[in-house]
């Protein structure tokens, strides 16, 4: 006879039945939970791409008021990054896992991306500075190069030890007016024209330089540097005065507004402005174009580096783009990652992507460096 409890009787049977029951379903619920709470990563994927040029729920994406406009028949696409999980809370375990099998999805650390010490309101907060920055910029930008007067300060905010500036300009002072060897004085009222005769000027070369000091105006002598290579080996024609300066009290001559809502950072600005640029010129600049692309953009009309370019590309495809205009510094990213049908064109400025998007209106693009030859270095 078997003794109550003896292993094998059938209310033992019964008893581990219901302990592995309950285990199956802690787990099971553990595993939920796992799913639905948020964890330490983030998921990065393609977000939505914007026509600079059209409209949005009825409104202009980007709107000129105050200097003549023109209609246009190309679509010049700004594209964005969509990410799940913020600085504070990562994305949902069920969203982490689907990215480990979504080849257009990328999972990344949250410590990774922002430092422990930075808020979401913060971020948030950066996000919109850096997007209303690259506005200003871009309107800038594009005003001048269509033929407006636009003013600005140029302000000394810092002069490296070493410098050749060093001893010759001060902190605050206010450049005014520039001269190469054997050139007339120019006047000064934007970087892009401080940034004109430099980059015609040989490094080494000595140049005159006006600027106002405390209201009171002088002039100096400095020899020109050289510019370092860039992240792609490449150096820049011209020469710098080895200064750091700020752009101050920027005046258009245009109003400016754009509807871009919950869309943060400067990536956006060659985008814009090439919009802007194309609809303040008569007829499109690139025809009946399908065209994307990225780039941040500085007074001088130089086009930086961005985040996310793998995802940006499968943004530009899906809204049907056939050409996506890159910085020339994040060519080697998208190389194995371009979409099916949709060229990529490196950009090192504004001149660069305006002539590329010309080219390619026109179907004139053998010339134009891909971003293959330029991570080949050709």
């Amino acid at each position: 006879m078997k003794k109550r409890g003896q292993a094998g009787s059938p209310r033992s049977a019964r008893r581990n039945s219901r302990a592995a029951r309950r285990s199956g379903f802690i787990f099971a619920s553990l595993a939920v939970l796992a799913l639905l709470l948020p964890g330490a990563y983030t998921v990065e994927m393609a977000g939505p791409a914007l026509d600079v040029t059209g409209e949005v729920a009825g409104t202009r994406l980007v709107n000129v008021e105050g200097v003549p406009t023109y209609p246009t028949d190309t679509q010049l696409y700004m594209t964005t990054v969509s990410a799940a999980g913020n600085p504070e809370v990562g994305t949902l375990g069920a969203h982490a896992l689907w990215a480990l099998v979504d080849q257009e999805s990328q999972l990344l650390p949250v410590r990774l991306l922002y430092p422990p010490t930075l808020s979401s309101a913060e971020d948030d907060a950066r996000n919109a500075e850096l997007m209303n920055n690259s506005q200003t910029v871009a309107a800038g930008v594009a005003l001048e190069k269509a033929g407006h007067h636009v003013t600005m300060k140029l302000r000394v905010a810092d002069i490296p030890e070493g410098s050749p500036a060093a001893g010759q300009l001060e902190a605050d002072d206010i450049i005014t007016g520039i001269a190469a060897p054997g050139t007339a004085p120019t006047t000064v009222s934007t970087f892009g024209e401080l940034s004109k005769v430099l980059h015609a000027t040989e490094p080494g070369s000595t140049v005159t330089v006006s600027y106002q000091r405390g209201g009171e105006a002088g002039t100096t002598t400095i020899i020109t540097a050289p510019f370092p290579p860039d992240e792609t080996g490449w150096i820049h024609p011209g020469s710098l005065l080895g200064v750091s300066l700020a752009v101050e009290d920027v005046q258009l001559p245009a109003t400016v507004t754009y509807a871009v809502e919950g869309i943060g950072g400067p990536s956006a600005g060659l985008i814009f402005a090439l919009g802007m640029y194309d609809e303040l010129t008569p007829g499109s600049l690139g025809g009946s174009a399908v065209i994307a692309g990225t780039g941040t953009l500085a007074f001088n009309g130089e086009v930086g580096p961005i985040g996310g370019i793998q995802h940006k590309i499968v943004g530009a495809r899906e809204r049907g783009a056939t050409d996506f205009l890159a910085p020339a510094a994040n060519c080697g990213e998208t190389i194995g990652y371009e979409p099916e049908g949709l060229r990529i064109w490196a950009v090192r400025n504004f001149d660069d992507a305006a002539a590329a998007v010309r080219a390619i209106g026109a179907g004139r693009t053998p010339a134009l460096p891909t971003c293959q030859d330029m991570a080949a270095g050709r």
